[in-house]
């Protein structure tokens, strides 16, 4: 007889709800058919503890503008300030001048 809930998951043995249409710990269902030699999975995908997240950053982001040709996340802040200050300039000129 298949497993119905609710009642203990035969995958992981939590306590699937009545109603339930998957395991909220494992997310085995009724179509992968509550497999006894499932393999348990617990739906995050984080990296383990030897992930260095200061290299990882390092590696997808700043290398990537150099090889799209784009600017530094120096030169976009430095470009933003100078427009800035233009808009303040020309703000107060035409202050001035009215």
């Amino acid at each position: 007889m298949p497993f119905r809930p609710p009642g203990q998951c035969p995958v992981c043995g939590e306590w699937v709800p009545r109603g339930a249409a998957a395991c909220d710990d494992c997310g085995a269902c009724a179509k992968s058919g509550w497999k006894d030699d499932a393999e348990t999975y617990d739906g995050l995908d984080l990296p383990d503890e030897d992930f260095d997240y200061d290299d990882f950053i390092k590696r997808e982001f700043d290398n990537r503008a150099r090889q799209l040709g784009g600017p530094t996340r120096e030169q976009l802040w430095r470009w933003v300030g100078l427009a800035v200050f233009i808009v303040m300039v020309l703000g107060y000129l035409i202050s001035v001048f009215r």
